[in-house]
């Protein structure tokens, strides 16, 4: 399919490379897992009624990039008009937002797909194992890539070995220890794997679209709350007062995100196996991003879970 004749309009992504281009958006991805549209495709195509999600119009790749054509769906990301939303309206989008979750994660997708999802990758570098997911589990992926964080420059060896020691503590929390393949037990579900109020479109009142489903994979549904473990959600005018709004309100309308007995472990391994993938991350771009490492959400992930219980509804406490 060929896109519209219009002049590209670059788009904000830490992914890909992404243009709106009339009525279609174009995204290319150049880097990490370039299956990842692939697989986003074949889920895309095969979604429950009722879940939104933007119409994809044809989908590629050449070997050293994989693209994918989408038709444009109106409206600014939730989290840039939050703060200008009625205490009912944010409810609504909140709750608008867990039940889609909840639907992807409880609908039985075709065979095909869900062997696509959970047929072993290919994870011979460092390069694959963070271009695979967000949240490098099951376990030995984030061991991989804590070995790989000890000969970045400027890290700490003391850091490491105190994340080491972390992860020791929490190695029986992986849910994904024996990972699924080619099908999907009890508690493990389709996960969207980056939602949140920043891939969530806010269009006439209501949530109308929930993008990139380019990190879908299989896992529990308690998964999907790792990027509110995150500092900011991408956006300084995000505070902790408003993640504990979402997860209040995601609490009441995806209760399974919430149900496993050991939460607060699961999500502390989360959290800190994401902050030591994303060290990694950094410390491969070091020389064409001036930014300074990000050691302080690797200490703070690495130093205990106060942070994750004072995020959580009742504490945590089950």
């Amino acid at each position: 399919m060929r896109a519209p004749a219009a002049e590209p309009v670059p788009l904000p992504s830490d992914s890909n490379d992404t243009w709106r281009i009339g009525g279609t958006v174009l995204r290319v991805c150049w880097r990490g897992d370039l299956a990842r549209f692939r697989r986003e495709a074949a889920v895309a195509a095969a979604l429950p009624p009722g879940f939104p999600y933007p119409e994809v119009l044809d989908a590629g790749s050449d070997g050293e990039l994989a693209w994918q054509l989408t038709r444009a769906v109106e409206g600014v990301p939730l989290v840039e008009v939050w703060h200008t939303l009625t205490a009912a309206r944010r409810r609504a989008a909140v709750h608008r937002l867990g039940a889609a979750l909840a639907l992807l994660h409880e609908h039985r997708f075709p065979a095909q797909v869900v062997e696509l999802l959970t047929a072993p990758r290919r994870l011979d570098g460092i390069t694959d194992v963070i271009g695979a997911d967000i949240v490098p589990l099951p376990l030995d992926r984030a061991l991989r890539l804590l070995d790989a964080a000890r000969g970045i420059d400027g890290v700490p060896a003391a850091l490491l070995d105190r994340v080491a020691e972390r992860l020791h503590g929490l190695t029986r929390t992986d849910p994904l220890s024996a990972p699924p393949a080619g099908s999907a037990p009890a508690g493990i579900g389709c996960l969207h794997g980056d939602a949140h109020p920043g891939n969530a479109l806010w269009h006439e009142d209501e949530v109308v679209a929930l993008l990139d489903l380019e990190w879908v994979r299989f896992g529990p549904a308690d998964l999907e709350l790792e990027p509110y473990l995150r500092d900011n959600l991408g956006t300084p005018a995000w505070r902790t007062a408003d993640t504990r709004e979402v997860l209040r309100l995601l609490a009441e309308s995806h209760p399974a995100a919430f149900a496993p007995p050991d939460l607060v472990d699961r999500l502390s391994l989360y959290r800190l196996v994401a902050a030591v993938r994303s060290l990694v991350i950094a410390g491969r771009t070091a020389d064409a991003d001036p930014r300074p490492l990000p050691l302080a959400p690797l200490s703070r992930a690495a130093d205990g879970d106060a942070h994750i219980r004072r995020l959580l509804p009742d504490g945590g406490r089950r």
